[in-house]
């Protein structure tokens, strides 16, 4: 099943702190490759810089089930995910990692990479299926692939995903405004 996967902007903040309160502690670990507390989250919801970075979101209704942050740096992107395990192994990972793929390459980004525990083997598996190079260095491990450049038919996949979502919140939510979903290209 196609997920919609939403571009989330700073007025998403309280959503993001649903979506991560429903995380056992585990779960924030293998995330996170530390061990958090509501204190740690709040300060990296809070923290967020939505002008550089992207965060990335599958809802269902006003829930964030699935969350995607790709963190922009000189050249590459750094991608973390997280899906609430009531949602898990229906695709939700995949389509958060693809959408995530696509901004980046979209935005002259030329490498992708993945940091995350090498007992997470969620994140391992998605890194291979993707085509990523992964290397296992005992407890951690990297996963890495170069993007292509961007093409005028990668600009109108991202494009057409956008404007999807855009129609989806105006269905799911009379009542929400357009402004919720950030609308940087």
């Amino acid at each position: 099943m196609p997920y919609l996967v939403h571009v989330l902007g700073a007025a998403d903040r309280d959503a993001l702190h649903k979506h991560f309160a429903g995380l056992a502690h585990h779960d924030l670990r293998m995330r996170f490759g530390r061990r958090t507390d509501a204190a740690w989250l709040r300060l990296y919801v809070d923290g967020i810089d939505f002008g550089r970075d992207t965060v990335l979101g599958v809802r269902e209704g006003a829930t964030l089930v699935g969350v995607a942050h790709v963190a922009l740096f000189d050249g590459a992107a750094e991608l973390g995910l997280s899906v609430l395990p009531t949602h898990r192994r229906r695709g939700i990972a995949s389509a958060l990692f693809e959408r995530g793929a696509l901004h980046a390459r979209n935005r002259g980004i030329v490498e992708l990479f993945i940091h995350c525990l090498s007992e997470n083997e969620a994140m391992r598996r998605i890194a291979r299926k993707a085509g990523m190079r992964v290397l296992v260095e005992g407890v951690d491990t990297d996963a890495w692939i170069e993007l292509p450049p961007p093409t005028p038919f990668t600009l109108g996949q991202e494009l057409v995903a956008r404007q999807l979502t855009l129609v989806d919140l105006a269905i799911q939510a009379p009542g929400r405004t357009a402004g919720a979903e950030s609308m940087q290209a």
